[in-house]
């Protein structure tokens, strides 16, 4: 009796434990069946896929859109690649343009302590060629109030002056046609000059070389001589600073004036700035409205 009383909670244990192990059996077998029909779901779902990527591949329906835009996206970055390609070899090719400029300026630089010399050198020489008292009077624009026969006013810087009395001919003379007082003759230097000398040649012929008498003879308005004798050369020197454009010869007397030459001495030109900087003191000229 005893022995039956200690078999019977070892057997309600082993019921006990028998039906735990049916129901983990049971448990375990609901189990593997959730795991077969997960892995069919995922195997089907894995095929739905794959025919959707294969879809999309193929350019079939929205999915087709997509790609579209996608090889356009693509194609997109590839222009703008090649155009960024493109302006990188502009900017090269504009950067080495810049290079030969930087170095031709540079060489230009070089350039600018010689030709700066060369600038003073021409400097130099065109001050010289200025300084240098010359004829200043051949060839240039010559006129008079009026005119006898042939006897024209270029014919006073023509440059002729020789002991001939061909005064028609080889030897000409300027001649106005009036007689009368205020006859004048005017020779245009072309530019402001600083007048030294100004000869006058009388006609040879003595029987006429006194219509000289009564002239006077100006640096635009200054007077620097007048003429009271007779004779065939008259030099007027010049000891002040005169500028002068125009040589005016004025008969003062009721005469016609007829010359043979008259020759200007001067350096120059300058201009007007120069002129008042090197004006010395103008003592002793008289200055007379002609």
């Amino acid at each position: 009796m005893l022995l039956v009383l200690l078999l019977i909670p070892l057997f309600l244990a082993l019921q006990t434990h028998e039906t735990v192990l049916h129901n983990n059996a049971t448990d375990i077998s609901d189990l593997e069946s959730q795991i077969s029909e997960l892995k069919s779901q995922l195997r089907e779902q894995s095929l739905d896929l794959r025919e959707e990527m294969y879809s999309i591949l193929r350019g079939g329906g929205a999915e087709s859109t997509l790609a579209g835009a996608v090889r356009d996206l693509v194609n997109e970055v590839k222009y703008c690649q090649q155009v960024i390609l493109e302006q990188k070899q502009q900017i090269n090719t504009v950067q080495a343009e810049m290079m030969e400029q930087i170095q031709e300026l540079k060489s230009y630089q070089e350039l600018i302590p010689r030709i700066a010399a060369q600038q003073n050198w021409v400097g130099n020489v065109i001050e010289v060629m200025r300084s240098e008292v010359r004829l200043i009077s051949q060839h240039k624009l010559a006129w008079q109030n009026s005119t006898a026969d042939r006897y024209h006013a270029d014919f006073i810087v023509d440059g002729v002056y020789t002991m001939s009395i061909d005064e028609a001919g080889v030897n000409p003379i300027t001649h106005t046609q009036i007689i009368q007082s205020g006859n004048i003759l005017m020779i245009d230097l072309g530019g402001r000059f600083k007048i030294h000398t100004v000869k006058v040649w009388n006609r040879i012929d003595g029987r006429w070389q006194d219509r000289a008498i009564g002239l006077f003879v100006y640096a635009d308005e200054e007077l620097i001589g007048r003429i009271v004798d007779t004779k065939d050369l008259y030099n007027f020197v010049v000891n002040k600073d005169v500028y002068a454009r125009k040589i005016i010869l004025k008969q003062s007397l009721v005469k016609q004036i007829n010359l043979l030459e008259v020759q200007v001495f001067g350096s120059g030109p300058f201009g007007n700035q120069e002129e008042e900087e090197g004006e010395g003191e103008d003592e002793g000229l008289e200055k007379i409205d002609y």
